[in-house]
């Protein structure tokens, strides 16, 4: 696991990634700020697709669902096929890199920097909510 380095320039970075509860997950540094993705499960495809806008994907995470798409870009040639969920940490209150060339910097140089690991937490609780939604699937469909 490689720590959160805030910069500002833009670059794609993988943080960590791995597996927990058998969903893949991958965090990133995308320089300015930080951002984490989960691999959404087959049998939970089609319930998202059914959402007009994904901000509306009933994840409870910091800033709300951000990312869902049918493929994630791990650096600038590597894409990683299939659905994948992500929020960002860009939001009121969360540092950006690109504060510090900005004229308004000095406003926003106490705002909050994600670690590595407090992101791996949310992470953790979207599998967890992931799961949930797999078993009420599972219990509507008998």
């Amino acid at each position: 696991m490689k720590e959160m380095k805030y910069t500002t320039e833009r670059k794609i970075e993988v943080l960590d990634t791995g597996e927990y509860l058998g969903y893949i997950y991958y965090i990133m540094n995308l320089g300015t700020h930080p951002t984490a993705y989960v691999k959404v499960p087959n049998k939970l495809i089609k319930n998202f697709k059914e959402y007009e806008y994904y901000f509306e994907i009933p994840i409870e995470v910091h800033g709300g669902i951000t990312y869902f798409r049918e493929f994630l870009m791990i650096s600038e040639e590597v894409e990683n096929k299939g659905y994948f969920i992500g929020w960002d940490y860009a939001h009121a209150g969360d540092y950006a890199g690109y504060y510090a060339t900005s004229m308004f910097g000095k406003y926003f140089q106490d705002d909050k920097k994600w670690t590595t690991q407090e992101i791996l937490e949310d992470v953790k609780d979207v599998c967890k909510q992931l799961k949930e939604m797999e078993k009420e699937n599972e219990s509507s469909n008998k």
